[in-house]
């Protein structure tokens, strides 16, 4: 696809799917995978990346028989004081260099958010392009960030970015607040 996509019309389907990780076929395993590396480059999306990714939901978007977008929300321990929240954590949101600004990416971000909204107490994922998920009612962690290890509680935040998050509609959840996760092999946010 070229610079010129956005005067060229689209002419095959955009179909979405929602699959569990266990119900990803080998193929659908593999065609993501590939798409990812590609996004994100071989050597930055390594292993652990991949584990990461794993274990959730996942909105696979395809342009025809092309994934182009791909968004996951996997299960993550979060917690604010005493209060252990039923969070999950955005991972591997990506859409193909050749397909973005044509609305593939805001629709897999929508399906998360509906799905954090009625699901979850929270929704989290650390980011650097913060004006184009804030556009879609994200906003940026306020208070301070911690991933508890084996010997206590540590101040930390992403590599890179900030932690952006999302809360249901009445939540009690306090965004001025410290925000703790656990420690996991690579990037804890």
């Amino acid at each position: 696809m070229t610079k010129s996509r956005d005067a060229r019309r689209l002419t095959e389907p955009v179909t979405v799917h929602v699959r569990h990780t266990e119900q990803l076929s080998k193929q659908e395993r593999h065609d993501l995978r590939t798409m990812l590396e590609k996004v994100f480059g071989r050597s930055r999306y390594t292993d652990e990346s991949w584990e990461h990714c794993l274990g959730g939901v996942h909105y696979l978007l395809r342009y025809g028989d092309t994934l182009v977008a791909h968004g996951a929300l996997v299960p993550r321990y979060l917690r604010q004081g005493d209060r252990v929240l039923r969070g999950v954590y955005g991972e591997s949101m990506a859409t193909l260099y050749d397909w973005r600004e044509l609305g593939f990416g805001s629709i897999i971000v929508a399906m998360a958010t509906a799905n954090v909204r009625n699901n979850y107490d929270i929704g989290v994922f650390a980011a650097s392009k913060y004006a184009f998920y804030e556009r879609l009612g994200w906003e940026k962690w306020r208070g301070p960030t911690f991933i508890e290890t084996e010997h206590g509680i540590e101040p930390r935040g992403p590599a890179r970015g900030a932690v952006m998050f999302r809360l249901p509609k009445h939540s009690t959840i306090d965004p001025d607040a410290e925000l703790v996760t656990d420690m996991r092999k690579g990037d804890p946010w």
